[in-house]
């Protein structure tokens, strides 16, 4: 998929205010700032995370982020937790998104 500066800023915004809405309609406090791009010969990456402090909603977060990204592409998903020094412990999502060039 060949994916020009525009195309790309404007997607990074797209998922970005969907994750976003995510994390509202749950009632989570985080937000997502921004999605990171990787370039190499083969792909384009989108690369970002979701933090859920609420150890009840992390499942149906998960879910939603997952078919979220599927919608777009090749995704990798992950999670684990994460107990801070200095603030409350939360899940770690992080994603990746994979566009062949």
């Amino acid at each position: 998929m060949e994916m020009n500066k525009e195309k790309r800023d404007e997607l990074k915004e797209e998922l970005k205010n969907k994750l976003n809405e995510i994390l509202e309609e749950n009632n989570l406090p985080y937000r997502v700032d921004g999605i990171s791009v990787m370039n190499t010969s083969a792909k384009m990456s989108f690369l970002g995370n979701v933090r859920v402090h609420d150890p009840n909603k992390v499942k149906k977060v998960y879910n939603e982020v997952e078919k979220l990204l599927n919608s777009y592409g090749k995704t990798t998903i992950n999670q684990r937790e994460v107990i801070p020094c200095c603030e409350l412990p939360f899940t770690y999502i992080n994603f990746h998104i994979d566009f062949e060039k």
